[in-house]
């Protein structure tokens, strides 16, 4: 017989599953690479938990991820280390005939950066080979390739910028633009190269097309790190100079306002829903969270020492990180932070799990 009693311990158990089930986690794992050891930190974002320890054969300064496949690029080895990400086992290992700067994974290729000599070498995965290099003029800085179509752009050494279609391997030549580049991005829809102009404290727009410089756009800080919001429609540019964050407008070619936030802004990342810009801040060991439709900060956590790349679950639930100092990851529930408010809050701090040395990039893959 059910009596009152009863129904009322079933339904309070239920609302407790219930509970259980809206603090769990993520479904999928996140790779975390440290800049020290040779190896990748495995977290289970479920139950938020260390998993284990894979072996790398050198430290790895980027890690990427395409259907199940876990790719680690590893430049003091020289390589390129595939890892099944369900089974946590190796499965293939690429030499590159030298150390990458970086790597890329678009249209349905891997791209690498390599400076000595000065190439991108593009890399099939499935079979895992190498195609022919594509020779650079001078020693690259950094690159992006557009989503929309197979094309990218260099920052070269000497404050050159250079596109490249890569269908056909047709190299542009390439346009002086300032004394000292750094990161290049394009714009969501591929129509627009956005490249930091380092030496004069500037972005510069250009048209990939005809190479023309549509604007240069004077900043009060060095433009060392870049951020899009989910939608595109807003950029944000961190680096020395204020403790402030750029908010530009890329479809308008223009900037909209400098905003204060934390001590040194470092890295960031975007949520889509809602719509929050999150800053890392190092010296303070904190993490500023700015509302992108509002234009102002809504909160602060307190999140470990030294905090760097910050990682969003494509859930939209969880800010992910990873703090250099402490050897650890701070989980932020996004859903907690006080964003209808107009006074600037602390927002709770969800939980602290280890992942090993000087964290420096990772990746979430779904289970």
């Amino acid at each position: 017989m059910i009596t009152r009693r009863t129904f009322t311990a079933s339904f309070a158990g239920l609302g407790a599953a219930c509970r259980r089930r809206q603090r769990g986690g993520y479904p999928g794992r996140l790779f975390v690479a440290s800049s020290t050891e040779a190896a990748l930190g495995v977290v289970d974002l479920e139950r938020f938990a260390f998993e284990r320890t894979l072996p790398l054969p050198a430290p790895a300064t980027a890690v990427m991820a395409r259907r199940g496949k876990i790719y680690a690029l590893c430049p003091r080895a020289g390589s390129l280390l595939v890892i099944d990400g369900a089974h946590l086992a190796p499965v293939a290992l690429l030499r590159l005939g030298g150390a990458p700067q970086t790597a890329a994974l678009k249209h349905g290729k891997l791209w690498c950066l390599m400076a000595a000599p000065p190439r991108l070498v593009p890399v099939d995965l499935d079979p895992l080979r190498m195609r022919p290099a594509i020779p650079l003029p001078r020693a690259p800085i950094s690159f992006d390739i557009a989503d929309a179509e197979p094309r990218a752009c260099v920052a070269l050494e000497g404050g050159e910028a250079l596109f490249i279609h890569l269908g056909s391997n047709l190299v542009l030549p390439p346009r002086l633009v300032d004394d000292r580049l750094g990161t290049v991005r394009f714009r969501s829809d591929g129509r627009m190269a956005i490249v930091a102009g380092l030496g004069r404290r500037q972005l510069i727009l250009l048209d990939p097309q005809t190479r023309d410089v549509i604007v240069q756009l004077p900043l009060a800080i060095v433009p060392e790190r870049f951020c899009f919001s989910a939608d595109g429609g807003q950029f944000f540019i961190t680096g020395e100079g204020s403790d402030s964050v750029v908010i530009a407008y890329p479809y308008r070619s223009e900037i909209a306002q400098t905003s204060l936030s934390g001590r040194k802004p470092g890295e960031m990342a975007a949520s889509s829903d809602p719509p929050l810009l999150f800053v890392s801040n190092p010296q303070a060991g904190s993490v500023t969270t700015f509302s992108i439709s509002e234009q102002r900060v809504v909160s602060v956590t307190g999140v470990g020492l030294d905090p760097g790349a910050i990682y969003i679950t494509p859930d939209q639930e969880f800010a992910l990180v990873l703090n250099r100092g402490s050897g650890d990851m701070a989980v932020i529930r996004i859903p907690a932070i006080p964003v209808d408010t107009r006074r600037r809050k602390t927002a709770p701090l969800f939980t602290m799990i280890p992942v090993g040395p000087k964290p420096l990039a990772a990746v979430i893959v779904p289970q």
